[in-house]
């Protein structure tokens, strides 16, 4: 999504009100301050999750309203995806470091957010990472950046090899310093930096690998019915149609893997996976 609003000539931040967090948790008391653009746009792309609980339940809405920004100069965009397939993503990138409490918390926490939006008047959109399983990254991103009021450009979904590289000076893609514990995870933005367009990446062929009980705790705790409400309120926004969450085919009602019953992986083209929090 750095990328999607970088190409359009968005100033386009990654986490930097985390990444101030993060170093206050290591004892830094590190300060940003927010680019002055009069009548320009700037994209805060702000994950949750997944090292520490204050990172699960980061609440970056309530940081800029604190911090003085006027709610008629905010838009909140809620990016998610299916709960097993987010679980499955965060499973995959973290196997060590992350636990199923902090993920249950940071999904919960997207959601509490989202309400909070809505009960303060502040323009609010919502994505879920299936509509582009459903359809073209083209009709998505216009179509989003029709309702946000964003210029539209085919750069914004394909030949990113032609535009300036990934979170250089002239991409409009900022980093922050992070604090030294995190130098070795640059990793992490290999696959966006790599690219060549934005495509749909699925996590299905994990899903049955999944622990029986996670599955079963992330289906009590509710987050099946959060996803709904984004995937619901995703096709009201974007007026897309968006095909419901059928990874619980998979079980029963109480999260049993069904015996004999497997699914493969969904026949599309992957090169950009979009680790939603």
């Amino acid at each position: 999504m750095l990328r999607v609003f970088g190409s359009v000539g968005v100033e386009s931040h990654f986490q930097e009100l985390k990444n101030v967090l993060r170093w206050q948790l290591q004892g830094d008391d590190k300060c940003w301050s927010l680019p002055q653009k009069p009548g320009g746009i700037i994209y805060l792309k702000e994950t949750l999750g997944p090292y520490w609980e204050e990172e699960a339940c980061f609440n970056p809405l309530n940081v800029l309203l604190e911090a003085g920004l006027p709610p008629e100069k905010l838009q909140v965009l809620i990016i998610g995806r299916a709960p097993l397939r987010t679980w499955a993503s965060w499973y995959s990138w973290w196997p060590t470091l992350r636990t199923l409490e902090k993920f249950i918390l940071a999904y919960k926490t997207t959601e509490m957010i989202r309400q909070q939006a809505a009960r303060q008047g502040i323009p609010t959109t919502i994505l879920v990472y299936e509509t582009l399983r459903d359809h073209g990254a083209e009709t998505v991103i216009k179509k989003l950046f029709n309702r946000l009021e964003v210029p539209f450009s085919h750069f914004a979904v394909q030949g990113w090899r032609e535009l300036p590289p990934f979170g250089s000076p002239n991409s409009n893609i900022v980093f922050p310093k992070e604090p030294p514990i995190f130098c070795g995870m640059s990793h992490m933005h290999e696959v966006p930096r790599k690219s060549r367009k934005l495509v749909y990446f699925s996590r299905e062929k994990n899903i049955p690998g999944l622990r029986k009980e996670d599955v079963k705790t992330i289906l009590a705790e509710g987050l099946p019915e959060i996803y709904e409400k984004w995937r619901a309120a995703c096709e009201n926004d974007l007026n897309i149609e968006i095909g419901k969450d059928r990874d619980w085919d998979h079980y029963g009602p109480h999260g049993h893997l069904k015996s004999g019953h497997s699914k493969s992986e969904s026949q599309t083209n992957s090169d950009f996976a979009h680790h939603a929090n």
